[in-house]
């Protein structure tokens, strides 16, 4: 794009004022510029990726003031809670180019000073005096805005109240979802979710976590989310997938079906390509289903503070020059990052050096620096366009469902069991516990009781077996023969699994002389894995998969075997009592170059003699 006109000034319109709210408290809702725009009137924006080098990652159409207008979008810049400005850069109508600012000022007796600032390069000097009349006009518009903000803030001990929603739901369709909802799902849970569709924002509708419904209304993560899957088979909800950026953690692309997942995916905004993963990049959200009400998904922005919360500091590096971010006040882990450049933890700390200097683009940054609070980074990019940089939280709050714990879910394993990777597809997840066991004496019972009735016992056992493993929080992936293999989230789920499983099935013997003949026993390690699609099911595959699998070989009769380290916590949780455990011992297992060392877990009480035992 050309350069403004020579010769032709800038136009500079400033409007300040006092807001009794604090600054952090106008911030959260200032920023949200997607709310502030519906409720302005604005239009809707149709958004296309720029793929040159400049700072601006978009283009935007839309209609502004009944005009077609269009334009660049760059990085919105801020300072949290202090400052926050845009620039846009007009391929049409009077301007060439504008930027809007927002500053918020603590008072020393309370309160916050704002001003607001318009910068207007005009494409001529004779438009001056009309776009002087329309800037002071928009201005005032925003004074009025966040005047309103800040009594409502003072009146709502909650914050703000949300603005009127544009969409409306069907309620008679409502009510049939609802109604079929509650079939399966609690009365409380029910009334709030028809609640949320009934009387949220478009906004909010278009893209509902259920995690953060979970800790909004202080009600158990799990039971949330199974209550949204429920609400998906009930036709109140509908689902789709997203991909995470790591960076700035917002949607890169979306999905209905994990069948459409490729091995990457790539955000515009960061200059970005990451790697896909189910513990992170890959979120589940849900909004209304259109025949129950029909949002408005917007954009009505693409940018802005509100958008990513655990950005602290960004900026626009100016092209070919140095550019100064200011890190947080508060102590903490951060990271610095520069699109399309490389990024680095930066811890605040007090004592650090008060400046840190570094170049955009001179290769593999340092792995952490230190800077003090409130400190300056110094970004030299020399020899490039305008990129931006920006400091964010390492680590925070995270309101997203990532597909780790939903494939983890028996309701979605049973009722969204055509939604599976595409067969040449592996993505990795972090951490899975696994639990193996084997069902002892079936041969054997086979040869007595004959095929019907020895049939029968493997799946009753098999019944008993999901019974236990649903209820500590896991689920079956799949049977082998008369073996059983099941994943949970936390090892600790796993290990109880285990031990209620040992406990059910001597229960289950009881009383019947072809269970009695059999036995269980049981395996259990915990691991980075992959999720593949295999015989039409999400399976698990790789050596922590081998190792549990071996685990459960290495057990006898009516024992759980489990590395040491983990039987250590195990009892230190109380998840089975120290006298149930052997002594540690090193144990060859097949595939596996090390020895390891196990230990035995037993329901039956022994002697300390039989069992060897040390404590541990």
């Amino acid at each position: 794009m050309a350069d403004p006109p020579q010769g032709v000034t800038p136009l500079i319109v400033e409007r300040s004022f006092v807001a009794r709210s604090t600054p952090a408290e106008l911030w959260d809702v200032i920023t949200d510029t997607e709310v502030l725009n519906r409720a302005a009137g604005l239009g809707r924006l149709s958004v296309e990726p720029l793929q040159d080098e400049g700072a601006a990652r978009f283009l935007i159409r839309t209609k502004l003031g009944g005009f077609n207008v269009e334009y660049e979008e760059f990085p919105f810049e801020w300072v949290r809670p202090k400052r926050f400005a845009v620039r846009r850069r007009m391929r049409n109508g009077p301007v060439h180019e504008l930027a809007m600012a927002f500053l918020l000022d603590a008072l020393p007796g309370g309160g916050t000073g704002v001003r607001l600032r318009l910068i207007l390069h005009p494409r001529v000097g004779l438009m001056r005096p009309v776009l002087r009349i329309s800037a002071q006009s928009s201005l005032g518009d925003i004074e009025k805005q966040i005047q309103r903000t800040d009594e409502a803030l003072g009146r709502a001990a909650n914050g703000m109240p949300p603005p009127s929603t544009v969409s409306h739901a069907d309620e008679r369709a409502l009510g049939r979802a609802a109604s079929e909802l509650a079939a399966t799902t609690s009365k409380e849970l029910v009334e709030r979710l028809a609640d949320v569709v009934r009387s949220s924002t478009d906004f909010d509708l278009s893209r509902i976590r259920a995690y953060e419904l979970a800790d909004r209304w202080k009600l158990p993560r799990r039971a949330v989310l199974e209550a949204c899957l429920a609400a998906v088979r009930s036709g109140l909800f509908e689902l789709r997938w997203e991909l995470i950026c790591p960076s700035c953690r917002t949607a890169a692309a979306s999905m209905t079906s994990l069948s459409e997942l490729a091995g990457h995916g790539r955000c515009q905004l960061c200059d970005l390509a990451f790697g896909l993963d189910l513990d992170e990049s890959v979120e589940l959200v849900f909004s209304p289903a259109s025949s129950i009400r029909e949002i408005d998904r917007g954009p009505y922005c693409i940018g802005g503070p509100a958008r990513t919360p655990h950005v602290l500091s960004q900026m626009v590096l100016p092209a070919n020059a140095s550019g100064d971010i200011e890190a947080p006040g508060d102590l903490g882990a951060t990271r610095l990052f520069v699109r399309g450049g490389d990024m680095m933890r930066l811890d605040i700390e007090a004592g650090a050096p008060p400046t840190l200097k570094l170049d955009a683009f001179a290769g593999a940054w340092p792995r952490r620096a230190k800077i003090a609070p409130a400190g300056v980074v110094t970004v030299d990019n020399t020899g490039h366009p305008e990129r931006h940089v920006k400091i964010e939280q390492s680590d925070g709050q995270h309101f997203g469902t990532p597909a780790r714990d939903v494939t983890l879910l028996p309701a979605f394993r049973r009722d969204f069991s055509t939604d599976l990777l595409r067969r040449d597809l592996a993505l990795k997840v972090a951490r899975v516990a696994l639990l193996f066991t084997d069902l002892t004496g079936s041969t054997a019972l086979y040869a007595r009781e004959g095929d019907a009735r020895a049939f029968r016992v493997v799946l009753d056992h098999f019944d008993v077996l999901r019974e236990v493993i649903e209820r500590c929080g896991g689920v079956i992936i799949k049977t082998i023969g008369d073996a059983v293999m099941a994943t949970f989230s936390s090892d600790l789920d796993a290990v109880r699994a285990s031990w209620a499983a040992l406990h059910a099935f001597e229960t289950f013997r009881a009383g019947d002389e072809a269970r009695a003949e059999t036995r269980l026993k049981l395996g259990v390690f915990s691991g980075p894995c992959y999720v593949v699609t295999a015989n039409g099911i999400l399976d698990y595959f790789g050596q922590t998969v081998n190792m549990a699998a071996r685990l459960q070989g290495e057990a006898r009769s009516g024992e759980i075997v489990l590395v040491e380290a983990l039987g250590k916590e195990a009892v230190r949780a109380g998840a089975f009592p120290g006298d149930a455990v052997s002594e540690a011992e090193k144990v060859s297992l097949k595939g596996i170059d090390e020895h390891v060392s196990i230990v035995r877990v037993s329901a039956v009480v022994r002697t300390c003699a039989e069992r060897r035992f040390k404590p541990i």
